[in-house]
């Protein structure tokens, strides 16, 4: 019974400090002597800056842009039914875009 009380209160725990801005590290080693270990830390997380955010976003979507403009993919099926993109340059497949 104090197990499952045990379990209950760990559930609790992880789903509020998630939810509050903590980060919840649970890292488990196994040994065929101890049998499995599992240590659980929780770490505040960093505050969140929404104009970085932002910032970051629009530069993703700018280099994306920039990669389709230049390699210009196009999806074809080959003889085995399988679809396969097809660039306008070498190199695109590793992400060149100049």
């Amino acid at each position: 019974m104090k197990l499952l009380y045990a379990i209950a209160a760990l559930a609790l725990l992880s789903t509020s400090a998630s939810a509050e801005g903590w980060d919840v590290v649970e890292r488990c080693t196994y040994s065929k002597f101890f049998g499995r270990v599992c240590t659980t830390s929780y770490r505040e997380l960093p505050p969140r800056n929404l104009a970085q955010e932002q910032e970051d976003e629009k530069a993703t979507r700018a280099s994306i842009e920039k990669w389709e403009a230049y390699c210009k993919p196009t999806r074809n099926i080959d003889s085995e039914g399988v679809g396969r993109l097809v660039y306008a340059h070498k190199g695109c497949e590793f992400g060149r875009s100049e």
